[in-house]
């Protein structure tokens, strides 16, 4: 029943017309004839408060073409961007359509599909999000593609062969100063920055890059089996090295998922531990720069997380502000035993994983492992 309700939206967003520019009307009263201008027409007789209402549950991409209706819209859009930037959804790609799947966290109905067009869909693999671009590889001797499934704009990466994997980047790779950390084949940094031809190979190796975050201008790194937490600046580089003992043992320990993320000012260090035989279990500690150490926490207050398993990737938001559930963590990604329900809820007040959505084998198949969280960018 569910599908069919995304089916039925489908088609209704899909067959929405293009917004048609505003022209002059022509109106006769008893006296004279005049011309009435666009801000006349009807689209100023809705309040704002309903048009970003219903901005705020239509399809992210259409959001855009109606921005141009006129100023008031625009300004509306602009307001509504804003806040879709800080609401994570899930995009699901299919590659034999050449669409994406996206489906909101709020509303469980809320589901969309994507065209793309011009872009070599069939050929890619999305390995990771940030800032609401995808990172795309067509194969090891291409050129990184960045993707903005919205706006449809994508561009190559410099070339390098093998191509690099994602580490990090600092902001929209359309935003001035924008840096891009990656690492190649055998482990050597490398940096692009917005504008670059050629990457950029730092004197410095991944051993203690396990998980990489931006945060005000300068990059952390951790590695649980070094205790070392790095914290450095590119372009040229410097770094600062700190011994900080790993706050859990990780003995024995096949299959976990180590991210660091930003909340509320604060850098978080997010274990994720799992086994065929054990339940799902999250620790969550906070840096103290002043005493060099991880303290933890078991309470996130208004605060949800988004992760993605097991990229390192994690987006911090205020449930409140976009209408979530608040101290939960979002997990999509693919781990056994829960293959049945990869996208899930762990909730740290009584430790319970809920199922989120689920998919059948036959969908499994057909998307692949291309499920990530997306916060929308139309830029």
């Amino acid at each position: 029943m569910r599908n069919n309700e995304c089916q039925q939206q489908d088609s209704i967003t899909d067959a929405l017309p293009p917004p048609v520019p505003q022209k002059f009307a022509t109106a006769t009263d008893k006296n004279h004839e005049r011309e009435v201008d666009a801000d006349a027409t009807p689209t100023r007789c809705i309040p704002m408060d309903i048009v970003e209402s219903i901005l705020m549950r239509m399809n992210p991409k259409y959001v855009m073409r109606l921005s141009v209706v006129c100023k008031e819209w625009r300004a509306v859009v602009a307001r509504v961007e804003r806040i879709m930037r800080k609401t994570p959804w899930l995009i699901v790609s299919n590659y034999p359509n050449g669409t994406f799947r996206l489906r909101s966290v709020v509303n469980k109905e809320d589901c969309f599909k994507i065209k793309v067009d011009g872009f070599p869909m069939s050929r890619s693999m999305f390995y990771n999000c940030s800032h609401g671009w995808l990172a795309a590889v067509l194969d090891l001797f291409s050129p990184m593609i960045l993707f903005n499934p919205f706006s449809g704009v994508w561009f190559e990466l410099p070339a390098y062969e093998p191509t690099p994997s994602f580490l990090c980047m600092s902001s929209a790779p359309t935003t001035p100063g924008c840096i891009f950390l990656a690492h190649d084949s055998v482990d050597r940094l490398l940096v692009w920055r917005s504008g670059d031809k050629l990457w950029t190979k730092e004197k410095v190796t991944l051993q203690d890059f396990d998980t990489v975050l931006s945060f005000e201008g300068k990059f952390y790194a951790w590695n649980c089996w070094t205790e070392s937490l790095t914290i450095f600046t590119v372009l040229p580089l410097r770094r600062r090295k700190l011994l900080v003992s790993c706050p859990i043992d990780l003995t024995g320990r096949q299959r976990y998922n180590v991210s660091l993320a930003e909340s509320c000012g604060n850098i978080l260090l997010v274990y994720v531990l799992w086994s065929c035989h054990q339940p799902l279990v999250i620790h969550l500690f906070r840096l103290d720069l002043e005493k060099e150490a991880w303290i933890k926490i078991t309470n996130l207050g208004d605060q949800a997380l988004f992760m993605t398993i097991p990229d390192t990737i994690v987006t911090s938001v205020t449930a409140s502000e976009i209408g979530c559930s608040a101290n939960c963590i979002y997990l999509t990604g693919v781990w056994k035993p829960f293959q049945h329900s990869e996208f899930s809820i762990f909730n740290l007040d009584n430790h319970s994983l809920e199922s989120f959505l689920k998919f059948n084998t036959t969908r499994q198949k057909e998307h692949g492992y291309n499920r990530l969280w997306i916060t929308p960018r139309f830029t």
